[in-house]
């Protein structure tokens, strides 16, 4: 299902925008027109998409003005103020425009009589399942205030360990275009300035200079091709990615990597551990708490292995052996998941893997990062040393050879 941003004339005259999903655009419309709204414009929204889609500078409500709303909202539960005076004060101060039209949506919901975590799952892809599930959770247990800043929590911890994976990307890449753009200068530019004077001089040139000046030359006369096949293959590339098989495969294609594929790997599986001891925490129950646990796991591939752990653990499977079954977690996991099962503490142990996972993956990023700065730039340095030395050889046969004919 899509999240869309429907702008529609209602019966009455008046103009509203409303939050809606659909599994097309085309889907949404014919189900408007059918309940009586005329339809200006409809467009994709890009709303909380919780871990699963980590918060992109398109989406609308920031994680940083959604954690911001939860921390406010619990601590005026937690003063003793009733939950629609909550609202009101929350909607005054709100200064998205999106985040306030749902919210005014939400409030109206529950000053009508429906539950609050039934008015924000009305709202579809916008938020999270996981945040909908915690606020079930809430209401059942009397205390919404605790399982909100549950809920706070567990976004913060896993934004952070999100934004160090992240971070520790950023330097190797910038390493590696910083390489690719000397290697294109000295490709495009300065080797080709040197064929014709090699040419005027005739003189035999090392096969190193060789192979050099014909990738140059290649590159330079074929410079209009190259790039619309590099652009051309990108764009397929691009709308082939978004097909829902084709991001498992990259998912997948993903923990294959040397370096990085361990570390996506640990940072699914505290997704996933995050998600479910959070929920456990708030009493839902297991079979439900997967469920929505597994939509949270950002790797495709991944969260595809844990879905059918629900149906293993409906039939009366334990929870371990059905992960264990998955083989796509390790050994430790599993064994720490058993304990927890044994214990009659899963919820507790579950927080207990996630931290592990978190920890291994900053000594992972760390120890990544010390061992490919220096390779990087040991690649970097031979490379542009090789392309030099193509140049200076030559020159330096010349030379001797001049000094000789005197």
């Amino acid at each position: 299902m899509t999240q869309f941003l429907a702008k529609v004339g209602t019966l009455s005259g008046d103009i509203e925008e409303l939050a809606m999903t659909a599994d097309t655009e085309d889907v949404l419309r014919d189900e408007l027109r059918g309940k009586g709204y005329h339809v200006f414009r409809i467009r994709r929204s890009f709303g909380i998409g919780g871990i699963t889609n980590p918060f992109s500078r398109r989406q609308r409500i920031t994680l940083t003005e959604f954690t911001l709303f939860n921390q406010e909202l619990a601590a005026l539960l937690k003063a003793g103020l009733p939950l629609l005076q909550c609202l009101d004060i929350m909607l005054e101060r709100r200064s998205n425009p999106l985040f306030k039209r749902v919210l005014t949506d939400i409030r109206n919901k529950v000053k009508s009589g429906m539950a609050l975590s039934d008015a924000f799952r009305s709202h579809g892809d916008l938020f999270p399942r996981i945040y909908s599930a915690s606020l079930v959770a809430g209401e059942k247990s009397g205390g919404l205030e605790t399982v909100l800043k549950s809920y706070v929590r567990y976004l913060k911890l896993s934004e952070a360990t999100r934004k160090k994976v992240v971070a520790a990307l950023v330097y190797p890449a910038f390493l590696f275009a910083t390489l690719m753009m000397a290697a294109a200068f000295l490709l495009l530019w300065v080797i080709p300035r040197f064929a014709g004077f090699f040419e005027a001089f005739d003189a035999d040139l090392p096969i190193l200079t060789v192979v050099l000046l014909t990738v140059a030359n290649t590159l330079r006369d074929h410079i209009v091709i190259l790039t619309t096949a590099a652009v051309a293959g990108g764009a397929f590339f691009y709308m082939w990615s978004k097909r829902d098989g084709s991001k498992a495969m990259i998912d997948h294609f993903v923990l294959k990597l040397p370096f990085l594929g361990p570390v996506f790997h640990l940072f699914a599986t505290s997704q996933l551990t995050r998600a479910l001891g959070t929920l456990l925490s708030g009493g839902i129950p297991l079979v439900q708490a997967i469920d929505i646990s597994a939509g949270s796991i950002s790797n495709r591939h991944i969260g595809g292995a844990v879905a059918p752990v629900v149906e293993r653990v409906r039939e009366g499977k334990a929870f371990s052996s059905s992960l264990e079954h998955t083989g796509a977690f390790s050994n430790l996991t599993i064994e720490m998941v058993r304990v927890g099962e044994n214990t009659g503490d899963l919820a507790e142990m579950l927080h207990n893997v996630a931290d592990f996972a978190d920890e291994e993956i900053e000594n992972r990023l760390n120890l990544m990062l010390a061992v490919l700065e220096p390779v990087v730039l040991l690649f970097m340095g031979s490379l542009v040393a090789m392309m030099l030395l193509s140049i200076y050889l030559p020159m330096f046969d010349l030379m001797n050879a001049a000094r000789s004919g005197y």
